[in-house]
């Protein structure tokens, strides 16, 4: 029975040690050393570096001074895609395109040649799909004013655009709170490093 008891506690031990000995990516603020931001590395982030910018990455690895991240790159090869279809029982159609092949490869980028890093407020946008819809609706909306002109007269086009007003009212907020992203600027008053 203690047997048990010790290889469980020895075995919760070195489970705990594993995740909680692990290190942290970390920005940490250049004047106020203990403000210090943990970098989620399940998040996507705009990275700028001094070369170029990469939009919508996920951190994959690091170490004490770089960050690793996989982009798309495409290669000198080709796949051709071929459809075929009946438009009637006598003609068949194929639809041929060429689409190139890309492959996968890892960017390791120096702490130092990080100059921004960008994250969204919200982990998924997904939630802002209902008031993208009824932005739509609002902007497809406009096509109706002559409609309600014709229809209504001048009280008409009151109306509808006191409907495309609520609409937009409506979808804007949640948009442009959705859409927002926490800038960490790296040149001057943040500092990117690990912590264990």
């Amino acid at each position: 029975m203690n047997i048990k008891i010790i290889f469980t506690l020895i075995t919760l031990f070195f489970s705990l040690t594993n995740v909680v000995g692990q290190d942290k990516l970390i920005l940490e603020h250049r004047t106020k050393p203990t403000k210090k931001k943990h970098l989620d590395l399940d998040r996507d982030y705009y990275i700028k570096t001094s070369d170029t910018t990469y939009s919508s990455k996920k951190i994959v690895n690091f170490n004490d001074s770089t960050i690793s991240i996989t982009i798309s790159i495409k290669t000198d090869k080709d796949t051709t895609y071929s459809y075929s279809y009946n438009i009637s029982k006598s003609k068949d159609t194929t639809i041929t395109y060429i689409e190139p092949i890309y492959r996968e490869d890892t960017v390791l980028i120096a702490f130092s040649k990080v100059q921004m890093l960008k994250k969204d407020w919200f982990k998924s946008r997904r939630w802002l799909e209902p008031f993208a819809w009824i932005g739509v609706g609002a902007v497809l909306g406009v096509a109706m004013l002559p409609v309600a002109a014709i229809d209504k007269g001048n009280e008409g086009v009151k109306e509808w655009a006191l409907v495309e007003a609520i609409l937009i009212g409506i979808a804007a907020p949640p948009i442009f709170i959705g859409t927002r992203k926490t800038k960490y600027d790296l040149e001057n008053k943040w500092i990117l490093k690990t912590e264990n």
